[in-house]
């Protein structure tokens, strides 16, 4: 980590950033501005002038297009401008918000940090209070994540995925957007040889993006690979476009899925290949170094897998960690079923119901362009986009499914069309056949077959689904992640690993007491715990830890 500080009369900054894409990132100065930018900046070279430098180049981009200058970005950045002439600041994150910020007002001075803790600690340090937001603490237990700019504490805010900040001489402050993803619709108008072409092309040019800035810097390609599509096209295409020096990742329970498809596409293609097993789930037990970094807007699990690979990982020579994140949703979606009961809510939570609590929790939706809006920014940006808190701690991630020009594009194609992966295994079965001959991991067969089917009831039932019906019959139905065939088998880990369950219940018992001071919270935090499923209990523990942490008198 690199760390420098700027001090003057009227503020304070502080830089605390990884050593990695150093020339992407700017931390000035300067006699009439003051100018940060952290991240990664695919597009930098188109942008730049030959005259200047990089640092010119956003400067004169502010005087020219105005306060919204960043959106000319494409990848995965944070930062602010402080105009000195002006006198106004401006503070700013990403189109999709991989780049968290998070603001509060203490004693009428403006605090922003990336890490969520420095303000929690400094608000400790001034012996202020946080106060806790239960309708924060109930989304958690239920969705997983944080609604909307939420977090944990009602002083505490995080500014949206594509919005920004104004501070000034003449505007005490506002937040304002600069965009949204455009809302898709339903049709039966459309031409699926032109789409898929042109998805294709976009794809590729946003996989071009991506690697040719680990290039720029002279480091090797780090690619996750699972037994999904999206990591898989993420490789795939970029060998097939010549970046073949990668280094794939894996992490799953040992012999899942996950780990042996990854193993044969890796060695097909000749790649290195890493492995890590999350047998028996102990890293499950980095509960609090996990929380340091999320500040509870997550549940821990999600991020402490990932962890457990990267902290055993030398990054010096690694660039930026590509993922296929959100690709399913993104050439997919995430509806399912155009059934109209689909639109009074927006559907994800673990736990139903606490839902109820949530008094801002979306529904009531016009139509299934609003509802996928909604899936997206809410389940998609605020929750999957978590995820990526744990790979940034180490260097930067993107997915090439995040580009903005080819998510704008695949919300211009139909939802019905991109509904249940049929466009997604049409564009791989048409331009990419030889990556449709591995198991796809959702349905354990390769994507091109149908399965076998036999009458049942006055259906066709497929064959893989009858054991599973036999088992419901007679009482037994046990779903995969109560059993080792799944990627993160939380139940299997919990009933059969005695280490895991002690640490978990034992961490519990010492925090539970912590939401004495919320009676209700406590009463549903101690029945989700003691009869809900392990993802339940990394619920209530992912709470109780940020708790512990943050919000305790010690």
């Amino acid at each position: 980590m690199d760390l420098e500080a700027i001090v003057a009369e009227d503020y304070v900054v502080n830089k605390f950033t990884l050593k990695k894409f150093e020339n992407d990132k700017l931390f000035v100065d300067r006699q009439t501005y003051l100018l940060i930018l952290e991240g990664t900046i695919l597009n930098k070279k188109d942008l730049i002038q030959d005259s200047e430098n990089w640092e010119e180049t956003v400067i004169n981009m502010y005087r020219q297009i105005g306060d919204t200058f960043f959106n000319q970005f494409r990848g995965s950045f944070s930062g602010c401008l402080y105009d000195k002439i002006e006198e106004k600041w401006i503070v700013f994150t990403d189109q999709l918000g991989t780049k968290p910020l998070f603001y509060s007002f203490l004693d009428g001075q403006l605090l922003l940090s990336s890490e969520i803790a420095d303000l929690y600690l400094l608000y400790g340090a001034y012996n202020r209070d946080l106060d806790f937001d239960v309708q924060a603490g109930y989304m958690l237990l239920s969705y997983g994540y944080m609604l909307d700019g939420h977090t944990l504490s009602s002083r505490i805010k995080k500014l949206e995925a594509g919005k920004y900040i104004i501070l000034g001489r003449d505007i005490d402050f506002s937040v304002n957007t600069y965009y949204k993803l455009p809302k898709s619709f339903i049709s039966d108008n459309y031409d699926e040889v032109d789409i898929i072409k042109e998805l294709d092309q976009r794809f590729r040019n946003a996989i071009e993006l991506q690697f040719e800035k680990d290039k720029e810097y002279g480091y090797k390609h780090l690619v996750g690979l699972s037994g999904g599509l999206d990591s898989r096209m993420t490789s795939w295409v970029a060998h097939e476009m010549g970046y073949i020096d990668q280094v794939n990742f894996t992490f799953s329970q040992t012999n899942y899925l996950d780990e042996t498809i990854a193993k044969e596409i890796a060695s097909d293609l000749k790649h290195e290949w890493i492995f890590k097993s999350l047998d028996n789930g102990n890293f499950l037990e980095d509960i609090d170094t996990i929380s340091e970094i999320t500040g509870g807007n997550v549940l821990y699990y999600g991020l402490a897998h990932g962890n457990s690979l990267y902290k055993l990982l030398n990054f010096d020579n690694f660039g930026i960690i590509h993922s296929g994140q959100l690709g399913d949703v993104i050439i997919g979606s995430f509806i399912k079923d155009f059934s109209a009961s689909n639109l009074e809510s927006l559907g994800g939570a673990n736990s139903r119901t606490l839902k109820s609590k949530v008094q801002s929790s979306p529904g009531g939706f016009e139509n299934f362009a609003e509802l996928e809006s909604a899936m997206i920014y809410q389940r998609g940006i605020n929750g999957a986009n978590s995820g990526l808190l744990a790979a940034q701690y180490y260097s930067e991630s993107l997915s090439p499914f995040y580009n903005i020009d080819f998510f704008e594009f695949c919300l211009s194609i139909p939802i019905n069309v991109r509904s249940n992966h049929n466009l997604y295994k049409q564009w791989i079965l048409k331009k990419y056949p030889a990556a449709a001959q591995y198991i796809w991991e959702a349905t354990n067969q390769k994507i091109d077959q149908k399965p076998f089917s036999i009458p049942y009831k006055g259906k066709s039932i497929p064959v893989s689904q009858i054991a599973s019906i036999l088992l419901k019959k007679i009482k037994k139905n046990i779903p995969a992640i109560q059993t080792k065939h799944h990627m993160n088998p939380l139940d299997f880990w919990y009933n059969n690993n005695t280490r895991l369950k002690g640490f978990q219940d034992s961490y519990y018992k010492d925090n539970i007491e912590l939401l004495a001071g919320f009676k209700d919270l406590q009463k549903d935090c101690k029945t989700l715990y003691d009869t809900g499923s392990a993802i339940e209990k990394n619920q209530v523990l992912s709470l109780l830890s940020t708790m512990n942490l943050f919000f305790r008198e010690h």
